[in-house]
């Protein structure tokens, strides 16, 4: 038997604004923006090569890796099911 559910479900708030504040200007985004920008610390030419060269090697050899398995679990179906 089912439950007799004529009572409408409460309704949930819509969610509220960090701190309740408004919403900032497009202007004062932006300057706030260029102020994080402004803390950034950006690689030097040889950190930036460095670190290029390991994601490189990095993703060479995860996808030797890959196609190895691949190409080993495609002989491997081939020769059990022919």
């Amino acid at each position: 038997m089912a439950t007799d559910t004529r009572e409408a479900a409460p309704r949930a708030k819509p969610p509220a604004r960090a701190g309740g504040r408004r919403r900032t200007s497009p202007l004062r985004f932006y300057r706030e923006v260029v102020a994080e920008l402004r803390k950034v610390v950006y690689p030097s030419r040889t950190e930036l090569i460095t670190y290029v060269v390991v994601v490189l090697v990095f993703v060479s050899v995860m996808t030797a890796i890959v196609a190895s398995l691949d190409f080993g679990l495609t002989k491997l179906v081939l020769l059990v099911f022919g």
